[in-house]
């Protein structure tokens, strides 16, 4: 299934998204970060793949502790639990491309965030202010920060995201973002 143009945008980290296409398989979609703009903090994944191709300028990527700059042409995967983050620390945008396998439900999940985020109901680091969202959007992104333990994180988020759901709130939440 191939997603008619959709694009969304989250104000605090600077970037816009377009969805280039969408199956349970896969997921891509263009990224164009303005400058010193990106990612707030480290994170990773436990199921997903992220396949990264720079189209234009520079992006510079913090991984497993490490800095890389992607220029481009440059092709780069993030395999599950890489901790990873991603900045534009250049003068220019930059635009690159991301195909994410399996794509589970992160296009909603960005979709939560980056709504959430345009209505200024998001910290500066981009997290919700409502916990319960912020559980709900981070389990459809199966994403999770490297200083804290994966299963206490993990029982966390299940038990807020669970209360969300119990409440309707992920219900009013892809209604009005997705």
């Amino acid at each position: 299934m191939t997603a008619a143009t959709l694009k969304f945008s989250n104000p605090i980290i600077k970037d816009q998204i377009e969805i280039l296409f969408e199956s349970n398989e896969k997921l891509v979609f263009r990224t164009v970060v303005k400058p010193s703009g990106g990612q707030a903090g480290v994170h990773y994944h436990t199921k997903i793949t992220e396949e990264f191709k720079i189209i234009s300028g520079e992006l510079m990527v913090n991984l497993n502790g490490k800095k890389l700059t992607l220029k481009s042409g440059d092709h780069y995967e993030i395999k599950p639990f890489d901790r990873h983050q991603f900045l534009n620390e250049s003068k220019n945008d930059v635009v690159f491309e991301v195909m994410v396998s399996p794509s589970m439900d992160l296009k909603r999940g960005l979709q939560v965030i980056y709504g959430l985020a345009t209505e200024e109901k998001v910290y500066k680091n981009g997290l919700p202010k409502n916990l319960l969202s912020a559980a709900i959007a981070i389990q459809m992104m199966d994403a999770y920060v490297p200083n804290i333990s994966l299963s206490i994180q993990k029982i966390g988020i299940g038990v807020l995201a669970f209360l969300g759901k119990k409440t309707a709130l992920q219900k009013k939440l892809i209604s009005k973002y997705c």
